[in-house]
């Protein structure tokens, strides 16, 4: 048996939570809906229920205290053991493994942190990251945190960061390793030499059976950093061009045909947000309600794209992410595609994002993310955009 200590305790992590294939679940769901009636009738009304009520959204704290009191092997009941127990062993894990508390310097009590980790309907990948360090996971849950709990991508092996991760979890090693292994990286210098363009072809398949040793994780992370700067200038150049299309498109909507580049670069980030959140209330100073006021934040946790963030993002602040991508493409078929070809702007949508995606090495389309399911629903009607605010504006109309 494989065991480590939380506190007191011995903690046995080949007991993991019961598996279920969750992403068949998801998309066979999805198809029933998008089949049914009350979708043709009623298709913002019918969305925002099943997001609500159909959509499965596993609690982060409490798959946390489930995962902890699994493999506890605890004979209390479950009901009993308060949130302090929870506080406790994950202190004190944290401390024998000598793991961080946050990644960055942070003023919040440790205590604090930790209770709002046990409290959260969701969290971001780091706090997963974090947790894997803290609680001496195998790489397999630490997955299943990431897919089934917080609804994203698997470890992202294009990034060296959550390679060095993963390869830390899979073998054991403390966040020390870590920390070396990635300022080796780092100030690593691979000047004159070329990218492989057969390697990564080599490897994909069977990449985590590549990286069995330090060695050849080592070269991987060469491989990696080589291609960075590239992969870097792929994403911005796809950004840039789907940004670039969804502001015409913005343009075509308000009536006032293309602007000069200065202009379209101006008011481009307000337009796009005005289309795509029309639905969402504002405050005094004409900032969007903060996403915690919708019943479905949950859901669509930090998935909103402000025209902040596309500030940010044109100035190169921030590098944009699948949903960034996503919801501007999503902005342009809702505009440019004609109403009366629903399943045809469905399944383009579809073909072009995921070639974007492989361009950025970036995970396909996920029905199993709420999000992307919220999006994909908006392409099947008539006016996808008209849905896209009708469910963002039920949401806040919730109590």
């Amino acid at each position: 048996m494989s065991e480590q200590y939380l506190g007191n305790m011995v903690f046995d992590i080949t007991r993991t939570l019961k598996d279920y294939d969750y992403t068949k679940n998801s998309v066979i769901n999805f198809n029933r809906i998008i089949s049914s009636r009350e979708f043709e009738n009623m298709p913002s009304e019918t969305i925002f229920r099943y997001l609500q009520d159909q959509m499965e959204i596993v609690s982060f704290g409490d798959y946390l205290r489930r995962y902890i009191y699994e493999g506890s092997g605890m004979k209390v009941p479950f009901a009993e053991l308060g949130e302090e127990f929870y506080v406790s062993v994950i202190a004190d894990s944290f401390a024998m493994n000598r793991a961080p508390h946050a990644f960055r310097p942070v003023k919040t009590r440790w205590s604090n942190i930790i209770k709002r980790w046990l409290r959260s309907n969701s969290a971001e990948r780091d706090t997963v990251f974090l947790l894997g360090f803290g609680l001496n996971m195998a790489d397999r849950d630490v997955s299943e945190f990431l897919m089934k709990v917080i609804k994203e991508q698997d470890f992202r092996f294009e990034d060296p960061r959550e390679t060095v991760f993963w390869f830390c979890y899979h073998h054991g090693y403390p966040y020390s390793t870590a920390l070396e292994l990635l300022e080796e990286y780092r100030t690593a210098d691979p000047e004159g030499e070329d990218v492989n363009p057969k390697f990564w072809e080599s490897v994909k398949g069977s990449l985590t059976v590549y990286l069995s040793n330090p060695e050849k994780l080592k070269e991987y992370l060469r491989y990696l950093k080589l291609r960075g700067k590239q992969d870097k200038d792929i994403i911005f150049h796809e950004f840039e061009n789907i940004y670039t299309r969804a502001v015409s498109a913005a343009r075509l909507v308000s009536g006032r045909g293309e602007a000069p580049q200065k202009e379209r670069e101006l008011s481009g980030a307000f337009d796009i947000e005005s289309l795509l959140y029309s639905g969402i209330p504002r405050t005094g100073n004409k900032n969007l309600t903060a996403a915690d006021r919708s019943t479905l934040s949950a859901h669509f946790q930090k998935k909103r794209i402000s025209r902040q963030r596309l500030s940010r993002l044109l100035r190169r602040e921030t590098e944009a992410d699948r949903f960034d991508l996503m919801t501007l493409l999503f902005l342009v078929y809702a505009i440019t595609v004609e109403p009366e070809w629903p399943n045809f702007r469905y399944m383009t949508f579809i073909d072009e994002a995921n070639d974007i995606l492989l361009k950025c090495r970036m995970l396909g389309i996920y029905p199993v993310n709420p999000y992307e399911s919220f999006v994909l629903m908006c392409l099947l009607t008539e006016d996808p955009l008209a849905v896209y605010n009708d469910v963002w504006e039920i949401s806040y109309q919730q109590e």
